[in-house]
């Protein structure tokens, strides 16, 4: 009796996690400009009932809302409860100052997270360093990186860029998520600049976490679904296993149909048709 004791610790210390986030307790606190922070989000020293662990926020000296992602600091703009969003941006690019982010975050790290999850063809800055100047490049150079040695630039894609996309005088040593509404992608340097201080959105599926955790993956229907199935790997072998018994099957009666109505008659037919010549060949002349 005694050794059960830790398992059923154990057990339960596993469970309520789970349990808070399928019935989780009213909870709601601000920091600065975001009000009304709760589920899944919580500000640290919250009490332990608030929110989710997993995204957990704190609030800085100055009273601004900050999200640690990846190891990178980020501010909170916003956050839709409706929508599933939350709006960061980079705490070295917030204010529009020339310089690096406090960290690289490309869309690989985000969708091997687990918490958060974006399109695919997501808009990305990389800043380039290029041992030569590249006049091609040449409106979206950042003079505060830039010498005479190497040259830094700001380059702005739809998607995420890497060191094979560029050219190869040149090596990325740091990108940024974004998002951009109009046709029209940024090119110098000032309009990508004014582009990352709107920030990125990340659309966030807790019970994802726990698909992930039990060996699967979430699919999403669509980009703006918070909504998700939770496939296992093994879900392709059972699906193709079930298609090919599937064709067994059909096969096999088409099989039947065909022997009992179209072989059948023809093996009736042949046999009345060698009987009846058999039967002329026995008539004496």
């Amino acid at each position: 009796m005694r050794n059960s004791a830790p398992i059923a610790l154990l057990i339960i210390l596993l469970f309520i996690p789970i349990q808070a986030r399928n019935h989780p307790l009213p909870c709601s606190t601000s920091c600065g400009d975001i009000h009304n922070i709760g589920y899944p989000f919580r500000l640290k020293g919250d009490p332990p009932h608030c929110g989710d662990p997993d995204y957990e926020l704190y609030c800085d000296n100055h009273n601004r809302t900050i999200h640690d992602f990846h190891a990178g600091l980020y501010y909170v703009n916003n956050i839709s409860y409706d929508q599933h969003l939350i709006r960061l941006v980079d705490i070295n690019l917030a204010a529009g100052n020339c310089g690096l982010p406090y960290r690289s975050l490309g869309l690989e790290e985000v969708v091997g997270d687990g918490r958060y999850y974006r399109q695919y063809f997501s808009p990305h800055a990389t800043f380039v360093r290029c041992s030569k100047e590249i006049n091609s490049m040449g409106s979206s150079m950042v003079p505060c990186l830039s010498g005479n040695t190497s040259r830094v630039y700001l380059n702005y894609t739809n998607y995420m860029l890497y060191d094979s996309d560029i050219t190869s005088d040149c090596d990325i040593i740091a990108m940024v998520l974004s998002d951009h509404k109009v046709d029209q992608l940024p090119s110098s340097y000032e309009e990508i600049q004014r582009t990352l201080q709107l920030g990125f959105d990340l659309r966030w599926a807790v019970e994802c976490m726990d698909c992930r955790a039990d060996g699967g993956y979430c699919q999403f229907p669509t980009q703006e679904s918070s909504r998700f199935h939770c496939s296992k790997e093994d879900d392709y072998a059972t699906q193709l296993w079930n298609a090919i018994l599937f064709l067994a099957y059909d096969f096999v009666i088409g099989l039947i149909l065909f022997c009992r109505y179209i072989l059948a008659p023809l093996v009736i037919f042949a046999f009345l048709l060698h009987k009846c010549f058999s039967s002329r060949n026995r008539i004496p002349r």
